[in-house]
């Protein structure tokens, strides 16, 4: 005769969580896609990480600033910022030159970033 034992499910989440009920799908769900990620330009990254250098240091000199760390950060924000600022209200700055047009609409953006983190801390 043999003893059968009645097992309870285990979560895959872990001790002490319900298992999810069925049908239940999660509304985050992250995946990698290596591929993709193989076959980015770090030539480009690397630029665009020049720019937001550039900008950065452009705006800490308008408007007070200083660290290398800040500088980038700051201009990396700042291009998005810019970047959407300037095609929303639909702003063309006229520089014919694509790096010079990048770095200024990155520049506008890190000031903006700069005096609207000073207005809320």
């Amino acid at each position: 005769m043999t003893k059968t034992s009645k097992q309870k499910p285990r979560s895959s989440r872990g001790k002490g969580k319900p298992p999810n009920p069925p049908g239940f799908r999660s509304p985050i769900r992250i995946s990698i896609d290596h591929e993709a990620l193989s076959r980015l330009d770090k030539r480009a990254i690397a630029a665009q990480v020049g720019v937001g250098m550039a900008a950065g240091w452009l705006a800490s000199w308008l408007v007070g600033g200083s660290g290398l760390l800040r500088y980038v950060l700051t201009g990396l924000v700042g291009s998005l910022v810019g970047g959407l600022l300037l095609e929303r209200l639909r702003i063309d700055l006229g520089i014919s030159n694509p790096l010079a047009n990048r770095i200024a609409t990155a520049t506008l953006g890190a000031v903006i970033v700069v005096l609207l983190a000073r207005m809320i801390g």
